[in-house]
Parts: structure tokens; C-alpha cells; sequence
């Protein structure tokens, strides 16, 4: 969708379903806004693993009045990636892509959004970023070798192959049943104790049994020290082993791009470094910024989704229109 005019009532950052479903809001109640998008449309989504089924179902994952059809009990990212397309495409909501937003200044009453691809002004803008871009670092040699990624797609690649998994979440598990399940050969690693009691319900026996039949090798209490070009070093417990790796995946979890937004003038608080906003209104600490979707939660991600943000849209709208008036 060409883009022409520069001044825009709202610019929302981030075209994921938070900033979708505050463009949508918007658009409900005739405020002009404009998404932006440093990927392309929905990029959060579409980096999701190919074969991906959300943990909710498609009742809870909807839009108001707008209805997410499914095939199976759970959507699949396929699903909820057409879904929220359709909501952009068929309600006209305005959006650029590929276009990096490299600072936000304000100017009188207004805010300066300077782009990758120009600049644009706005009344208020909304910070919609996620924070599935930057990547939680082992910070360890040999982790920027080609062969380490710190995001799993497909598995297909990897067939015959050793593949190391690090993490105990969602994402590591999913990812090693797929792995194995297309003749990889897995070993899952991670620092705790055990492995993440919020593993998907359905997931956690599958995963449980693989590894007891020991079709995953599963290295608990443990953490990679180095990458090597065909293998990784293990310590466990003092003890240093070296296994096999033709590909290492690191999913140790994801953070908002915190430098990013303190160039903007976010303040934040607390462990989780929490952004400082109002949860009434969702305006931060910078009149005419605010936050909305998984960004509120700072480094606590698991916090807030897609079915308990479908009001931060209206939230934000409420406020933008109240404080327009005045």
C-alpha cells in the first residue's frame, strides 16, 4: 500500500497484534493512523516456527466482531498470520514496511518519527515493538558462527543432522519434537534444574516421553561454554563434555530493545524493568508516547498476550481522543 502523506494523527510502531488492534480501534473511531514496521506486516508472527499451533484457542485470539476461523482446536501461525492480514487488509488500515524507526523527537505539540524511510509527524505515537527482536545472549565464543541461530523455523534443514537445543520453554520443546520427529538427532539443554512447568499440557507428555525412551538427550543443570565449528562444550556441574552440534539453536528467551527505547526517554522500574506508564491510559513517562501489547511487561514477556491486550487499543484511544478535545 503506497504511503504518501507525512502527518499523521497517531503512528503506531510495530505491526504485530497489539498495534493492529490499536490501528483497528482507530479506525472505529475515525482517528487517522499510520503502522509501521522495520519487516514486513505481522513480522512477529511470520518468524514464528512454520508449524506452530498457538496455546488459546481462536475464540480468545480474535478481534471483537471479527471472527478467526480454525481448523483444529488450536490456530495454527498460518491461521493467525492470514487473520491479522485480513484485518489490515480489509478494513484499509495504512501500514509501511521495511521501515526502521530510528528516533522519536518531540516538536512543539507534535512528535518528529524519523524512519528509514523519511520522516513523519504525528500527535501521539504508539510503541507496539514486542520483544521477540532481541534475542536473550549466551554471550559465549562461537555464538555468532553460522550454524547458531537464536530463532527455529523449520526442520527440514536438519534432517541426519545433530542438532542442539538450548532452553526449557515452549519454544525449546516444540522445537526438539519437531526435530526428532523429521530425523534429527536432539539433545536439549538447560540450565535449571528442571524444564519449565509452562510447557504447552499438551506438549509436556510427548516431550517427557521422547526423552525417558531417550530419543532426546535431555542435560539438565547445565550451560554451553563454547561453539565450535561441529560441536559445543557442556559444563555440568564442573564437568566438561564436548557433543556433537551441526546446528545449535539458542532459545533462551527475548527482551524489548531497552537502548532503543531509552533514546526515546522511557523510563522503567523494577527487576523486569517495567516501562513507567498509567495502566488506565497506557501513556509512559513521555507525554504522547505510549506502550501497548507485550511491551508493558518489559523482561516478564510471558505476562501479556494476544487475549489479555485486546483492550489496550481502547485504552489508548480513549485517552488519544480525551486529551484531543481539550
Amino acid at each position: 500500500m503506497p504511503v504518501i502523506e507525512c502527518d499523521w494523527p497517531l503512528i503506531i510502531v510495530g505491526s504485530g497484534p497489539a498495534g493492529i488492534g490499536v490501528a483497528l480501534e482507530a479506525k472505529r473511531r475515525g482517528v487517522r493512523a499510520l503502522l509501521l514496521d522495520r519487516g514486513c506486516l505481522c513480522n512477529t508472527i511470520y518468524n514464528f516456527p512454520d508449524r506452530m499451533l498457538f496455546f488459546s484457542t481462536a475464540d480468545l485470539l480474535e478481534f471483537s466482531g471479527i471472527p478467526l476461523v480454525a481448523e483444529g482446536a488450536k490456530p495454527s501461525r498460518r491461521e493467525v498470520l492470514d487473520y491479522f492480514t485480513r484485518i489490515v487488509l480489509s478494513n484499509n488500515l495504512p501500514f509501511l514496511t521495511d521501515c526502521e524507526v530510528k528516533a522519536i523527537v518531540s516538536s512543539g505539540q507534535s512528535k518528529v518519527v524519523r524512519t528509514s524511510q523519511g520522516d513523519f509527524t504525528s500527535n501521539a505515537v504508539v510503541l507496539a515493538t514486542g520483544s521477540y527482536d532481541k534475542p536473550n545472549l549466551l554471550n559465549v565464543p562461537g555464538e555468532s558462527l553460522p550454524h547458531v541461530s537464536h530463532y527455529y523455523s523449520d526442520a527440514h534443514p536438519f534432517i541426519g543432522k545433530d542438532v542442539v537445543i538450548v532452553g526449557g520453554k515452549n519454544s525449546a520443546a516444540e522445537s526438539a519434537l519437531e526435530l526428532l520427529r523429521s530425523g534429527a538427532r536432539v539433545t536439549l539443554i538447560h540450565r535449571g534444574k528442571t524444564l519449565s512447568p509452562s510447557i504447552k499440557y499438551w506438549i509436556r507428555p510427548d516431550l517427557d516421553n521422547r526423552i525417558r525412551e531417550g530419543n532426546i538427550m535431555l542435560h539438565l543443570n547445565s550451560r554451553i561454554v563454547e561453539i565450535r565449528k561441529r560441536s559445543v562444550l557442556l559444563d555440568s556441574a564442573g564437568v566438561l563434555t564436548e557433543l556433537p552440534a551441526d546446528a545449535a539453536f539458542l532459545l533462551t528467551g527475548y527482551n524489548p530493545d531497552y537502548n532503543w527505547l531509552r533514546t526515546l526517554g522511557l523510563e522503567f522500574e523494577g527487576d523486569a524493568e517495567l516501562p513507567m506508564h498509567d495502566p488506565d491510559t497506557l501513556v509512559t513517562n513521555v507525554p504522547g508516547i505510549y506502550v501497548a501489547g507485550v511491551l508493558i511487561a518489559g523482561r516478564e514477556t510471558s505476562r501479556v498476550f494476544i487475549e489479555n491486550s485486546r483492550t489496550h487499543g481502547e485504552k489508548i484511544l480513549a485517552h488519544y481522543l480525551s486529551i484531543s478535545k481539550q
